[in-house]
């Protein structure tokens, strides 16, 4: 994806978003092709080429409807940059359905979207199971582009076999807002029902898993174990945690991690026995909520870093469990599950040879959840018949008796009464998913978007300004790991600003803008810099005029 801005001044040096912005070029998915409403998003969005097989449109967003179900009809595989969106939500109207398939011998696709390109999904649900009602799809997202960028904004999975998004390639950037995982299960399988991970050996430079829930899940709600490559930035932050029977964050080497501001309740709530603990934490001890251990060498050597180097940043988390998941352990004779083990506490607590990782704040309170809804006798059940390796089937809160049927709205209501807990987080807001705090995130994300805080996530990557130097023209060309507006400030040595740009939305993927320095009054020769900012990412690079 290329997109050219020519960005031009008169006597005004502040132009508003409006006078760049180049013409999003968006087209409706039709719910039917060809007559039949199975398949007709592949056959839509895969025929959408020119002649000679090209994209029609390189930078086009596809749209989905409210109200509207676009049935699959195996695999959506994208080998180009993909912006799925729905229309935006509006009361009273429920976000576009995209819904998995069975073929005519029942056998359901294991698999809804192959993204090969970069990837951009807004706004829309994600139906694991077919309208049988009868099993479910492995995964949503494979993404399967090598050192490619996804995001994932309002997109909510609604049950799942394995897991909702996973790597197969090494990637760049994978970020994950406002999305919700709701019933991910195996009917018999405790490790699988997962929220987002890495498959083998397929790591990503960052990932940003920011105001999610993950609601009655069998496993994992982010994974990248020992089979893995960990990323080499994690920030997991105000997320909500509710009803999980395995560890939340599976994940021992990370290099770089930021764990804030969430809520686990009942969250790795199966327990361990003696034999439960045989691989899974390293010593065999009680695996926690917060679980690491010492990075491998080739894995110190792959990230180029030091044991005493490494960050992990732990503060303002509440974890909590109820009376059944207690009564539960008791019966079993399971300890209590800690939120860290002995070795984690002795690795947070020496500050001489970990001087960078730093635990406070931990809240162990309940919530009280507004209507956390009835899934914890269903789920306690499932773990004691697999105790007493007796036959189990789903367990998730489907209040409606039809796992095909999405209700709308969710009918649980993951806000809570418990007070202090509604000021814990960093900047004084709730914990956990801000979405259900509706009021309160707007003003998150102007503080969020300046706040001083280590949470930053980087929008722009892979800055070039060619020629440099120039005579009149510099073209800056980047990548956008985000999508993000981007503004842009032009220096001399004095520090005398030439201009200030503010782009449009940039969606992930490669830009190029170009500058033209005379009509921004830059004449004379010399050094300069051009410093780009994307929310509190800021950026300069020098820049040479002949």
């Amino acid at each position: 994806m290329k997109q050219v801005f020519t960005l031009m001044f008169g006597f005004l040096l502040l132009f508003t978003n409006n006078i760049f912005s180049q013409a999003i070029d968006t087209v409706e998915v039709p719910t039917v092709v060809d007559g039949s409403p199975f398949g007709a998003i592949n056959k839509f969005i895969m025929g959408d080429t020119t002649a000679s097989g090209d994209r029609a449109n390189p930078n086009r967003y596809y749209r989905l409807k409210n109200d509207a179900i676009y049935f699959l009809d195996g695999i959506l595989f994208a080998d180009f940059d993909l912006r799925l969106i729905g229309e935006e939500f509006v009361a009273g109207k429920k976000p576009p359905i995209v819904a998995s398939t069975a073929g005519s011998d029942g056998t359901i696709q294991l698999i809804q979207f192959k993204l090969f390109g970069n990837a951009y999904i807004k706004n829309i649900i994600c139906q694991m199971t077919p309208p049988s009602g009868i099993g479910e799809s492995n995964a949503a997202f494979f993404l399967s582009g090598q050192g490619k960028s996804y995001e994932f904004d309002n997109v909510y999975i609604e049950w799942g076999l394995w897991t909702g998004m996973v790597t197969e390639v090494p990637v760049k950037k994978i970020t994950v807002r406002n999305c919700y995982f709701r019933n991910p299960q195996h009917k018999t399988d405790i490790w699988n029902g997962r929220g987002i991970g890495f498959y083998q050996q397929n790591p990503a430079d960052s990932v940003i898993i920011q105001n999610n829930t993950f609601f009655n899940m069998n496993s994992f709600a982010f994974f990248a174990d020992v089979s893995s490559i960990p990323p080499r930035y994690l920030l997991f932050d105000h997320n909500t945690i509710v009803n999980s029977m395995k560890f939340p964050i599976h994940s021992f080497w990370l290099p770089n991690a930021t764990v804030t501001n969430n809520i686990f309740y009942n969250a790795h709530s199966y327990g361990e026995n003696d034999q439960d603990k045989v691989g899974q934490d390293p010593q065999r001890l009680l695996y926690g909520i917060i679980n690491i251990d010492k990075i491998p060498n080739a894995l110190k050597t792959y990230y180029s870093i030091k044991e005493e180097n490494r960050i992990y940043k732990v503060s303002n988390n509440a974890f909590f469990y109820s009376d059944e998941i207690k009564n539960y352990w008791t019966s079993f004779s399971l300890a209590e599950n800690p939120f860290m083990n002995g070795r984690n506490e002795g690795f947070f607590s020496d500050n001489t040879s970990y001087p960078s990782l730093s635990i406070e704040n931990t809240i162990k309170e309940d919530p009280i959840f507004i209507d956390k809804g009835n899934a914890v006798p269903a789920m306690v059940q499932w773990m004691t018949n697999r105790r007493n390796l007796v036959g189990n089937d789903y367990w998730g809160w489907d209040p409606d008796n039809s796992k095909f049927q999405v209700q709308w709205p969710f009918p649980e209501n993951l806000a809570y009464a418990n007070n202090g807990m509604k000021t814990a987080a960093s900047g004084g807001f709730p914990l956990g998913d801000l979405n259900w705090w509706k009021d309160q995130k707007t003003a998150w994300e102007s503080w969020y978007a300046t706040s001083t805080s280590d949470q930053r996530d980087q929008n722009i990557s892979d800055i070039s300004l060619m020629p440099n130097p120039t005579n009149d023209k510099v073209v800056i060309s980047l990548e956008m790991t985000s999508s993000a507006k981007v503004n842009i400030r032009i220096f001399d040595i004095s520090l005398r600003q030439f201009g200030s740009i503010h782009t449009s939305q940039l969606a992930i993927g490669h830009h190029k803008l170009e500058l033209d320095l005379p009509a921004l009054g830059i004449t004379n020769q010399g050094m300069y810099y051009v410093t780009l900012m994307s929310g509190n990412q800021v950026i300069t690079r020098k820049l040479v005029k002949l």
